[in-house]
């Protein structure tokens, strides 16, 4: 079975604890020896100083000469008295072991035996008779001792040696003050080891903290993982740590942000991130995600933020990043073109029980009747529309879009009303850009109308003024809600940013979508930037001209669109509704103007 791996804070621990065993092994030794030599050299000057103190003092230097000049056998009482008192004296006072004086033979005038006074001494006397001194460790009759050899001249001014003093120093005090230096060695480096232990284990629980117990081969791996899983990941990705500073980010989020590439040169915490990723990240809760949209230059990214923890410790954030351009434009477009397939159904549906009138007054033989059915037809049009002058509008994709929108307005109790100074000339090239942002307008109007804070018997309505010049179409969508507040007015096209009041799909009725929150009702925080941008994508522009329109009282908005429509109809010129006959004047089918109602119908 294979032995389980240590933890990396518990590998730390243990060689930095080694670690230290052997600096203060290596140091304690090296201040052993250096403390050692230093007794020992102190011993050995303390030694010399006291022989050199000896031998110059002049009753020494006196009785000496007198010895020497005897040459005895037996030295003389007198001075060996007078030598012992001096060497009593100065063993008490200086706490040397012995002093020994002889003369110029080696012959002992002192000892602390006096047994052994008058006997030449135990180790050699040559060099401090030769006039030199001299320091050893050397064993006599008194013992292994350190030894002080200095010659003792007949005066200061005459260099003739007339004996020696040899002081000694026991080496059992000697090796007492070493092991005293090495005691106080031992306690200290005993002291520095517990002392570096303490640390050492703080050092390692604050190391399995900072890496959350993960060690170095862990660390590496997941840097590998983490390197191919940015690279690997459609979505962008930002990391931060626990005080909010960008700590790592892919290449896919620095394009989706306009950001500068991090690249491996730099360190990703010096690249400045939008204030609106930054605010999301202080702003997550500790626990669950955050999820907002937000507008960075042309795109609408869904910015998701989520708070890391490991162990009940929080380490940071992550930030991911989609970019939800393309599709909300894309579900705006489709939510359009199925309005209009509703509106078309619809058409579809009541043309084909006018059919069947017809029909069934033919088959009775009733034909006076179902030609002036037929008649209301050609002048009234298809359907009964709820749209106020559509007949002004001769643009199929237009009309659709209109019809469709004055009908679920219509179930939302507000009257959809083309101004009667409309007019435009020539078909529309891109239905789908037109279509989503027109729709979008009349949708946020119509929430707006709904929410209004007016008496119902004053009526809500949206009206839609509809202008070309050349390829270039303008639009004006006016209602009668409460308007915008100038507070505000800046930050209605803001991705996020929302107005809509609280209401319910029955308020709105089929085809509208529906939101909660408090204000004007202008906007659910997506379509109006999402009609801005499709416009500027363009070359176009989408505006408010009046937070409080002084005819309607609500908003205005503008739209225009440089190259919308294609200048030439495709069926040629098309008169005016108002001009086609109606009713009993109505003409053969095959002598109808080429863009009748009825045509129009068919193309749809």
């Amino acid at each position: 079975m294979p032995r389980p791996r240590q933890s990396f804070s518990h590998r730390v621990l243990i060689s930095q604890l080694a670690l230290v065993v052997v600096t203060l092994a290596l140091v304690t030794g090296a201040f052993a020896w250096i403390g050692a030599r230093t007794v020992t050299e102190v011993t050995e000057t303390k030694a010399l100083a006291t022989a050199r103190t000896l031998a110059i003092d002049p009753d020494v230097r006196k009785a000496a000469t007198e010895a020497t000049a005897e040459h005895a056998e037996t030295p003389d009482d007198e001075i060996v008295s007078a030598l012992l008192d001096i060497t009593d004296d100065l063993r008490d006072r200086s706490g040397i072991s012995f002093a020994v004086i002889t003369d110029d033979r080696g012959i002992r005038l002192t000892h602390p035996d006096r047994s052994k006074i008058g006997h030449r001494v135990s180790t050699s006397p040559a060099e401090a008779l030769a006039g030199r001194e001299s320091v050893s460790h050397e064993s006599g009759t008194l013992g292994e001792t350190v030894r002080a050899k200095v010659p003792i001249h007949s005066s200061a001014d005459d260099e003739t040696v007339v004996g020696e003093v040899s002081v000694g120093i026991y080496a059992s005090i000697l090796d007492a003050d070493v092991r005293r230096e090495l005691v106080l060695l031992g306690t200290v480096a005993v002291v520095a080891l517990a002392l570096a232990g303490i640390v050492s284990v703080m050092l390692g629980r604050r190391l399995r903290r900072a890496t959350l117990g993960v060690g170095p081969e862990e660390l590496a791996e997941m840097a590998r993982d983490q390197g191919a899983v940015l690279r690997g990941l459609d979505d962008g990705v930002l990391g931060f740590d626990s005080d909010g500073r960008l700590t790592l980010s892919n290449s896919n989020a620095e394009e989706l942000l306009g950001l500068p590439s991090a690249g491996d040169d730099r360190s990703a915490s010096s690249i400045d991130v939008p204030e609106q990723i930054t605010a999301m990240v202080d702003d997550a809760p500790a626990e669950g995600a955050l999820r907002r949209r937000i507008t960075i230059g042309e795109r609408i990214l869904l910015a998701t933020v989520v708070r890391v923890q490991r162990d009940g410790v929080p380490v940071g954030g992550v930030v991911t990043l989609r970019d939800e351009t393309q599709m909300l434009t894309m579900a705006r477009q489709l939510e359009s073109v199925t309005a209009m397939a509703r509106a078309l159904r619809t058409q579809r549906h009541e043309f084909a029980n006018r059919l069947h009138t017809v029909l069934g007054l033919v088959d009775t033989g009733a034909t006076d009747e179902a030609h002036t059915y037929l008649a209301s037809l050609l002048g009234t049009g298809p359907i009964t529309t709820p749209v106020e002058n559509i007949e002004l509008l001769s643009d199929v994709y237009l009309r659709a879009v209109l019809e469709a929108k004055g009908t679920t307005a219509a179930e939302a109790g507000v009257s959809l009303a083309v101004t009667p100074d409309s007019l435009t000339m020539g078909t529309v090239r891109d239905p789908e850009s037109v279509t989503l942002i027109l729709g979008n307008l009349i949708d946020n109007a119509v929430r707006a109308a709904v929410a209004a804070r007016r008496p119902p018997e004053e009526g809500n309505r949206v009206e839609v003024q509809l202008l070309s010049s050349g390829p270039e179409l303008h639009a004006v969508v006016t209602d009668t809600g409460d308007g915008i507040d100038g507070d505000v007015e800046e930050r209605i096209f803001d991705e996020g940013f929302s107005t809509a009041a609280a209401a319910s799909a029955q308020d709105y009725g089929v085809g509208l979508t529906t939101g909660t929150g408090t204000g004007d009702g202008h906007g659910l925080g997506i379509g109006l930037a999402l009609s801005r941008r499709v416009a500027e994508s363009e070359g176009g522009r989408v505006w408010l001209i009046d937070g409080h329109d002084p005819e309607l009282g609500g908003a205005s908005f503008g739209m225009r669109l440089p190259e919308a429509l294609d200048e030439t109809p495709p069926h040629g010129d098309t008169p005016a509704h108002g001009d086609m006959p109606v009713h009993g004047d109505s003409p053969a089918h095959g002598d109808m103007p080429p863009h009748s109602d009825s045509q129009q119908s068919e193309e749809r």
